[in-house]
């Protein structure tokens, strides 16, 4: 695993204890609900889960604000489907909770269902994972599932990078203007089985003409990645870090774009060690490279995109086990160089302290839990502040931001229940100042593997049967 498959996946993906030892080593033919499968040592991880997370843009505000969300608890309880009965194929219910948010229960009888781009997905690969042989789709409708074709095509990768060959067949399909695509299973293995090379591919904000396809080599501790621009009408690939210092590049273990494309950042990590970390800031029309660790003058480990013009820049204080003790942000006018401390020397968050308190950081925002378990949402962009009045932050609790950065989803477990658990679901309305949950009923009936957003009003969770028999995909409204 590296710094940037968390910052890709772990804000919209909450996979359960067991699920993600299980699907680390697994390829990721699903984007939504797997969680990145390449392993580090588990407290390195631990934290870099909670301060390398995905961004997202946010308003500027030119004096600080403190507000205030009344908590509330909805009287009506969810009451939690988990038929044992096949429905011999997917079917589907609905139903309405407090009138408020809006439940759709998917009853499949198999893992091979999906859910993308609002379509439930049933894929047919062959016995390598590799070339995809049937795809059905359905939309979700009215309380029904209507079926959905698609155009579908096929693209080919065939590329010599580093002395390696990278090839196999991807899937794609534009529908309402919106790009999805399928791959397999591409990793390779030399001979001896001690070096593997995959590739993979990213969607790219606002586009539907084009992927990013990465190229990478190792596993762990010594995957190392490579960015390309796959144009999908040609088959042509474009580099994007032409010019970039080669030895910049060996050391890359990924890369995160700003919304524009304009920008990158580059991570790497020459040793095992997190504290040998480096991060450098692109800029693909000037050429530019600049170590992360110099803008500003501050010494910043790490840097998130608040938008195009800004960064949020971290500074952490680490202990003898190179754990994070505390963080300090600062917000980064990229094209003035005027650097302004939003948060200061704050306790970092861990989930396994008997009694957690700190910072969840969600790129340019973070939720900061107080000693007294009194929550807090700042945008690390303005410094503004909102507080989630009436509610108290208990130990096992959860927050996920959405893709947008306008919603926070608030989950309570059950830690003596199979999987996730989920005993509450709540979400705080940052732009219509609302906050609320509802208690669930029967979730102790399924093992609950995974929890995240779909897009910025949608929330699913994939669930099975304790029997294995019959898989649900349950998504909420907000």
């Amino acid at each position: 695993m590296n710094m940037n498959d968390y910052r890709r996946a772990m804000d919209r993906i909450s996979p359960d204890p067991d699920l993600k030892e299980r699907i680390m080593s697994q390829k990721n033919t699903k984007r939504k609900y797997l969680s990145p499968r390449r392993v580090v040592n588990g407290l390195l991880a631990a934290a870099l889960a909670a301060v390398c997370l995905f961004t997202v843009a946010l308003a500027a505000s030119p004096e600080l604000r403190t507000a205030v969300l009344s908590f509330f608890q909805m009287e009506e309880r969810e009451q939690v489907p988990s038929s044992s009965v096949s429905p011999g194929g997917p079917d589907i219910s609905n139903a309405e909770i407090g009138q408020l948010v809006k439940a759709q229960y998917i009853r499949m009888d198999s893992y091979r269902y999906g859910f993308s781009n609002g379509l439930l997905t049933d894929l047919t690969w062959d016995e390598d994972w590799k070339i995809l042989l049937d795809a059905k789709f359905w939309e979700p409708k009215n309380g029904e599932l209507v079926p959905v074709e698609v155009d579908m095509h096929t693209s080919q990768v065939d590329i010599m990078f580093r002395d390696l060959h990278y090839q196999g067949e991807f899937y794609w399909y534009v529908r309402d203007g919106q790009l999805d695509y399928f791959s397999g299973d591409h990793r390779t293995w030399d001979e001896e089985g001690e070096q593997a090379w995959d590739w993979n591919l990213s969607l790219i904000p606002g586009r539907n003409d084009a992927l990013l396809l990465r190229l990478s080599t190792g596993t762990q501790m010594d995957y190392r990645e490579y960015p390309l621009l796959y144009h999908l009408d040609t088959g042509e690939t474009e580099e994007l870090f032409a010019g970039v210092d080669p030895a910049v590049l060996e050391q890359s273990d990924g890369a995160i774009w700003s919304d524009s494309f304009r920008l990158a950042l580059i991570s790497g990590r020459p040793s095992e060690e997190f504290s040998d970390a480096r991060e450098w800031l692109y800029d693909r029309e000037s050429g530019t490279l600049t170590e992360v660790s110099t803008l500003g003058g501050i010494g910043a480990k790490m840097a998130a995109f608040a938008d195009d013009d800004t960064l949020i820049l971290y500074c952490f204080n680490n202990d003898e086990e190179e754990l994070i003790q505390d963080v300090t942000f600062y917000s980064y006018d990229i094209s003035s160089g005027r650097t302004t401390k939003t948060l200061d020397a704050t306790p970092y968050y861990r989930n396994w302290d008997e009694h957690p308190s700190g910072v969840m950081t969600f790129g340019s925002r973070c939720v900061l839990i107080s000693e007294t378990g009194q929550v807090q949402v700042v945008d690390l962009k303005t410094g503004n502040r909102t507080m989630l009045g009436g509610f108290t932050f208990q130990k096992g609790d959860d927050f996920m931001l959405n893709p947008s950065g306008t919603k926070l989803l608030y989950l309570a477990r059950d830690n003596q229940s199979e999987g996730l658990g989920i005993s509450q679901i709540g979400v705080a309305d940052l732009e219509k100042g609302v906050f609320f949950a509802f208690d669930r009923e029967g979730y102790e009936n399924l093992y609950e593997g995974g929890v995240g957003w779909d897009d910025d009003n949608t929330v699913s969770i994939r669930a099975r049967t304790l029997d294995n028999e019959t898989h649900y995909l349950l998504m909420y409204q907000f």
